[in-house]
């Protein structure tokens, strides 16, 4: 599989504050991205600047709300000029239970956080990667694989986010930034 360069693109990463979003846009700046973090965390812009002062930025935002996105990819292009790289990385699994026994707010929240956040994050960054050729990564789940059990409403919205043929799409442009799929189910 060819490595995608990502020398000088500038990513943008929703969820970034957390572990998997985090190490993610570490991972990103040692390869020579800019990186711009979105998350609900209040101290967002802190974080990223502990992350590094020149190379990351950070905007609190909620990936459920258009606007906020939409402000985010505003400020990441005045800030950095474009955006090249769009990774919907944020997620919330709720707390563990069954369908039958998890109130319907609840499931609603991981539903619109999981998928619709997902879709409002590439919605509010497609412009910009259209124009500049760019990519959308959509971060999925183990659930995609595995059974969901306890976890009924975020092992249903994850793993949609994941390709219905993984092993055919593995190799096209839009997924090179991430590792191939396991050689077993």
């Amino acid at each position: 599989m060819t490595e995608y360069e990502l020398a000088d693109k500038v990513v943008l990463i929703t969820g970034g504050t957390g572990g998997l979003g985090s190490a993610t846009a570490r991972a990103l700046l040692a390869r020579g991205a800019r990186v711009g973090i979105v998350d609900l965390h209040p101290n967002t812009p802190e974080i990223a600047a502990r992350i590094s002062p020149s190379g990351v930025v950070g905007f609190t935002a909620d990936v459920c709300d258009r606007d906020t996105l939409n402000d985010a990819v505003a400020q990441l292009c005045e800030r950095f000029g474009r955006i090249d790289v769009v990774i919907a990385n944020a997620g919330i699994m709720g707390h563990g239970s069954t369908l039958r026994t998890m109130p319907a707010p609840a499931i609603d929240k991981v539903l619109a956080v999981n998928v619709n956040g997902a879709i409002n994050t590439v919605n509010a960054a497609m412009k910009q990667i259209v124009a500049n050729q760019g990519q959308v990564v959509l971060i999925s789940s183990v659930f995609a694989f595995l059974n969901g059990m306890g976890a009924i409403p975020y092992a249903r919205a994850r793993p949609r986010l994941s390709s219905s043929d993984a092993d055919s799409e593995w190799n096209s442009p839009s997924t090179a930034l991430l590792p191939p799929p396991p050689t077993s189910r």
